[in-house]
């Protein structure tokens, strides 16, 4: 009898231990699930925080040089304005053609369109308006100011130039066909 009770309280120590062991690994499985999952969002949140930090520091980088273009971005925008503002590229020319000691005897200006109405809706294109000028001025002054003609702060293209002599008035004409630019809106 001493030997069953014996077996009796082995076996029950048994079963208590592989009762508590089988109750034990169902009980820390999901926590052990738990922590492996943690771990890797974990490990997935430090790599994306690494790229959103990288990310910071190229546009920080890229904001800093931007704002050190800005001075050129600005002449650069002034470059290809937004309308054709006529009037303020006349002004400019007599201005210059003032500057150089050279009298305006005449100045055209083509015709500018607006909007095209084959172009479509909400495609911004460049285009541009056509002028002539005829001068007089010494031959120096004449040059220098075609030279200064496209050093304005608008883009200009001298399509001719052409220095004629007027002989009845003893005088050096010059011609100039050119074309200035604009963003068609």
């Amino acid at each position: 009898p001493a030997r069953k009770e014996n077996t009796k309280v082995i076996l029950m120590l048994i079963f208590t231990f592989t009762a508590l062991s089988i109750l034990s690994i169902f009980a820390i499985n999901p926590t052990i699930v738990t922590i492996i999952e943690l771990h890797k969002t974990l490990d997935d949140n430090q790599f994306v925080y690494q790229q959103l930090l990288t990310k910071k520091n190229n546009l920080s980088n890229l904001q800093q040089q931007y704002s050190s273009l800005s001075e050129e971005l600005s002449f650069l925008y002034s470059a290809i304005p937004e309308t054709a503002n006529v009037p303020y590229a006349i002004r400019q020319i007599e201005s210059i053609a003032q500057q150089n000691n050279v009298t305006i005897i005449s100045l055209s200006v083509s015709p500018v369109i607006i909007s095209d109405p084959n172009q479509p809706v909400g495609v911004k294109t460049h285009s541009s308006f056509s002028f002539s000028i005829q001068a007089v001025g010494s031959y120096q002054d004449m040059l220098a100011f075609a030279e200064t003609i496209t050093d304005f702060d608008r883009m200009v293209t001298i399509e001719s130039l052409s220095f004629v002599r007027d002989d009845q008035q003893d005088r050096l004409i010059l011609g100039i066909s050119g074309r200035e630019y604009f963003k068609q809106l």
